[in-house]
């Protein structure tokens, strides 16, 4: 029974899609972003790199959760006009957006 525990046999941590931005789309389908859940380790680290400051930390986690679209890309953060994946959320996201992206991380952790 124990072993149902180890690394090995337990399922990997979920990913899921989500609608966060329906007003971008591409041939008039709403692209979907994919988010990922994370562990208590990664939401300990970001929290020591956020150095303790809610907001930032807030921001520092929805952003690690995004694996699509890719925050990290160069490209995407000059169209922008953002320097880091945190700072393209701000300006990317209407409050609305930055919302149901809080909501859908908090869902996918679950």
């Amino acid at each position: 029974m124990q072993q149902a525990f180890y690394r090995e046999t337990a399922k990997p941590f979920r990913e899921g899609t989500y609608s966060i931005t329906p007003r971008i789309q591409q041939n008039g389908t709403e692209v979907y972003w994919r988010i990922r859940a994370m562990s208590q380790l990664e939401h300990k680290e970001i929290w020591r790199r956020s150095q303790e400051q809610p907001k930032r930390y807030e921001t520092m986690v929805l952003a690690a959760s995004v694996c699509f679209p890719d925050l990290k890309q160069a490209d995407l953060q000059d169209h922008y006009g953002a320097i880091g994946a945190e700072q393209l959320l701000e300006k990317m996201l209407t409050a609305g957006e930055f919302a149901a992206l809080r909501e859908a991380v908090e869902d996918i952790n679950q």
